[in-house]
């Protein structure tokens, strides 16, 4: 699963640009609004299908929720982008919403030694750091970074719990936000930004037990049909996916510079 649901900002006028040679997308660079105490978040969102003509039409600035969108990850650039969705504009009185959910499996073990991991500082937080690997179709995945940080008193504390309970190839679902850090460079001077993924809450995959047998689902409730369908919505039907990688190739996603294999083993994974 890859599922993206966002409020943005559009910080230049959307571009068209070809994604193959019989199909184009409309591109251009948005920023999320900050999260607590973090900076706001620059990337880059393609939209294709009609959900793209609509999108053409739009200006810089432009506060718009982008919603099924999937989220992409290329390890050449470190750089997070946004594919497809439905975009509708809203205005200063709508909501911020930043919602990640993808699912997956854990590329490696934590180590309790190893800071980059895992570490508890000393006003009492725990941070975690793990890395999902997401298949993106065709035998292929991208890896997303993603932390959890609580203090002890927490009642969900998602860090200890990644801590003992994810390994390398376990299933894993996440649900999380983007965020983003700045920062100045003491060496050169330049200002850096490094865009994660926060974890909000998480599910195990269940452990499968080969002898247990499957049980007979019973219903609970009794649904009564009939032939008379009332018209819903001012007979408006559902959008059909504006993402062309849906239903050309069963899933898959566009090609990204410096993909690897579904889940490979790295000797560091960056953080």
């Amino acid at each position: 699963m890859n599922h993206v649901c966002v409020c943005a900002e559009l910080n230049e006028t959307p571009r068209e640009v070809y994604t193959s040679a019989t199909s184009t997308a409309m591109r251009c660079m948005v920023l999320l609004p900050p999260v607590g105490n973090k900076a706001p978040t620059p990337i880059q969102l393609n939209v294709y299908g009609k959900s793209a003509e609509r999108f053409a039409r739009l200006n810089k600035k432009a506060q718009v929720i982008v919603y099924g969108a999937k989220l992409r990850y290329d390890l050449e650039s470190r750089t997070h982008s946004l594919h497809g969705g439905i975009i509708h504009v809203v205005n200063d009185e709508f909501p911020i919403i930043n919602d990640v959910i993808l699912a997956g499996r854990c590329v490696k073990d934590i180590d309790r030694e190893d800071a980059r991991a895992f570490k508890t500082t000393a006003s009492g937080l725990m941070i975690c750091n793990q890395t999902l690997s997401v298949s993106t179709g065709r035998n292929q995945a991208d890896l997303f970074n993603f932390y959890a940080i609580n203090t002890h008193e927490d009642k969900l504390n998602n860090a200890e719990l990644l801590v003992n309970f994810t390994r390398k190839g376990v299933g894993l679902t996440i649900k999380g936000r983007l965020v983003t850090d700045a920062w100045t460079d003491q060496t050169t001077n330049e200002k850096r930004i490094q865009t994660k993924i926060q974890l909000v809450n998480m599910t195990l995959a269940p452990k499968g037990n080969v002898s247990d047998q499957p049980k007979e689902i019973k219903a609970q409730t009794t649904v009564s049909t009939s032939d008379n369908v009332s018209t819903l919505w001012g007979g408006r039907t559902l959008e059909e996916s504006s993402d062309p990688w849906n239903q050309a190739s069963g899933g898959g996603l566009p090609e990204l510079p410096g993909q690897y294999g579904s889940a490979p083993d790295l000797e560091e994974i960056p953080f």
